[in-house]
């Protein structure tokens, strides 16, 4: 990497003049052309969106086409690397960078030159390899990973426009001088695309639709081993200008909204209005995972947004069928509007929302189309139920004479984890299978399993603890001890050296499975419930951006999630702690005044 920056900064000089677009263009022929990007084959549109957003952090920056940025940016690279594409919004980040604490987005040619960052670099090189990077090291390969991005841009080496003839999973080439000289069947394609740089830079429209034409009739006449079909082409088109999730959760949103009505009407024709955009969210949702998954060719389940879309499409299902089968309003309210929140995420936070391919060991069977709808489904069912337990925490707390209020949430709470429960249990059998036909065993200790497992443990002790109506014979205790202390002894060993943090982990983790096991009742039970789910939220994104390790590679980082998910996790222990506090200080209060007798008359 220090190489690379070192090639970048010697060739990063600038004529000083201010790049524009052209205004007059028809790009919609290079918008289809097909090249081969990230170990596919998408239109041109796709890998300008994927490139713009890489280097820029969004597909249209400041309003602009990412397929006149992509050309532009190819055919006049040294006016564009004075252009400010790179943004570093921390300001933590810019201070240890040295950069100013005022501005935010860098150009290429100030970054590449900028002599902080290449001591970041030559640091970050020098470690470990197989050490976890920190925050900055993390930020720092990050923003090389923009400089390289626009290094290849500015080279003519990101648009691979020419097939391979002989290998139908082989590489691509470019349309660079060394590919020209070597190939002469590139002289018409090569002839064209100079024409199309001259009619772009002159911003003469017809001459440059006139060459894109050429350009797209010659590399079409160029033998192939492998080219997609015109019609996935289109697909992915059209897939990239709907945009069918940013509606999917608009529909929703207003169907939750709806449904808030419907639950303070109680009419059976509310249910029925707010029923209409839920399933329409749901069926456009539907549409647009159908479309990914026609577009990659499997299910779309690779990384943290596809994981998302089915966490939303799985809380769909749930709200459509309490209407249908339970007829529960607030189960129709919560389920829309966590569905709602689960997509908007999806659509809004700034993950890679892009189809990239996935490993050909883990397509070859098909338990991963099983199992990735069933636990994701079982994630969408386990956060309704952690909704409905602090909505029970806060009633018992703030209204406990609401009896008929806290029967009907905890009998509904308890349906949601039953639900969930099983299909946990089944997602991690599938998971199993999934694992066994991939990798060659059914279970290897790998930390997303460890945390699955501890999830599936922690409810299904919940659900043990709620219907165990008998008294428990003292010995029974005696023989739980005796087993953890055991365990602890086999346990203990393993962490040496104990630091302060393992102590503080192994109590905090002690102490918890005393609270599962001991507490009882509708109060405790929900309680546990929102425990149980940041379990949850551990296998689900804390394996990923906090551990980081693993074969679970869809989502590895560090970063600002980290920071949100201990503020989160703080917070939410914080409300559930207050209402614990607020739940004991009455019930103790209301014990009281019905021990002391009342006087006589």
């Amino acid at each position: 990497m220090t190489t690379l920056l070192l090639t970048l900064a010697v060739w990063a000089t600038a004529s000083g003049v201010q790049p524009t677009l052209p205004a007059s263009l028809d790009v919609t022929p290079i918008r289809e052309l097909v090249v081969q990007h990230d170990g596919r084959w998408p239109p041109f549109d796709t890998l300008a969106r994927d490139m713009i957003n890489e280097v820029t952090g969004s597909e249209f920056p400041g309003g602009r086409d990412p397929v006149l940025l992509l050309l532009a940016m190819t055919f006049e690279p040294r006016e564009w690397t004075q252009e400010p594409l790179i943004r570093i919004s921390n300001a933590e980040l810019r201070s240890e960078l040295q950069l100013s604490p005022t501005q935010e987005v860098y150009s290429y040619q100030e970054l590449v030159t900028h002599e902080r960052l290449h001591e970041l670099t030559r640091a970050a090189s020098q470690r470990d390899p197989d050490a976890k990077p920190d925050a900055l090291e993390s930020k720092v390969a990050k923003i090389n990973g923009k400089l390289g991005a626009l290094h290849q841009i500015f080279g003519g080496e990101i648009i691979r426009p020419v097939p391979n003839a002989k290998d139908p999973i082989g590489r691509w080439s470019a349309l660079t001088p060394s590919a020209i000289n070597a190939n002469p069947q590139l002289a018409a394609a090569a002839a064209s695309w100079e024409a199309m740089r001259e009619a772009f830079l002159a911003d003469d429209a017809a001459s440059f639709t006139s060459a894109a034409t050429e350009f797209a009739t010659a590399l079409t006449a160029l033998p192939a081993a492998y080219r997609p079909t015109q019609a996935r082409i289109e697909t992915e088109l059209f897939y990239n200008r709907t945009n069918p999730y940013q509606k999917a959760w608009w529909l929703l949103l207003a169907g939750a909204g709806l449904a808030g009505l419907a639950v303070l009407i109680r009419k059976t024709w509310a249910d029925a209005i707010a029923a209409v955009p839920i399933a329409s969210g749901f069926g456009v949702l539907s549409y647009g995972i159908w479309l990914r998954w026609d577009i990659c060719g499997h299910i779309p389940a690779s990384n943290m947004f596809e994981s998302l879309l089915f966490l939303s499409w799985g809380m769909a299902i749930v709200s459509i069928l309490s209407l249908v089968l339970i007829r529960q309003r607030l189960v129709l309210l919560t389920s829309s509007f966590v569905a709602a929140v689960a997509l908007m995420l999806a659509d809004v936070l700034p993950m890679n929302h892009f189809i990239r391919p996935t490993a050909p060991v883990l397509l070859d069977t098909a338990w991963m189309a099983i199992h990735v709808p069933v636990i994701m489904v079982s994630y969408s069912v386990l956060a309704l139920g952690v909704v409905i337990a602090h909505a029970q925490l806060i009633t018992m707390a703030l209204f406990p004479k609401r009896s008929a209020w806290i029967e009907a949430i905890d009998r509904m709470h308890y349906w949601y984890i039953s639900i969930g429960s099983i299909l946990l249990l089944t997602g991690i059998a599938t998971g199993s299978m999934w694992a066994a036909s991939s990798w060659g065993r059914y279970w290897g200790w790998d930390p997303k399993e460890v945390w699955s497992l501890v999830a599936l443990l922690g409810y299904l002790t919940i659900l043990h603890v709620r219907i165990d109506t008998e008294r428990v014979p003292k010995w029974a205790y005696g023989v739980a001890v005796l087993m953890a202390a055991g365990l602890i002894a086999l346990i203990v060993p393993t962490l040496a050296p104990l630091t302060s943090g393992k102590l503080l982990a192994l109590g905090a983790s002690g102490f918890a499975i005393v609270l599962f096991v001991l507490a009882k009742g509708p109060f405790a039970t929900a309680f546990k419930s929102v425990l149980a789910f940041w379990l949850i939220i551990m296998t689900y994104i804390g394996v990923n951006y906090v551990l980081g390790t693993g074969l679970h590679s869809y989502g590895f980082g560090t970063g600002a999630i980290v920071k949100y998910m201990f503020r989160s996790g703080g917070m939410d222990l914080a409300l559930i702690a207050l209402c614990a506090a607020i739940y004991l200080i009455r019930r103790q209060s209301m014990s009281t005044n019905r021990a002391v007798p009342q006087p006589s008359h």
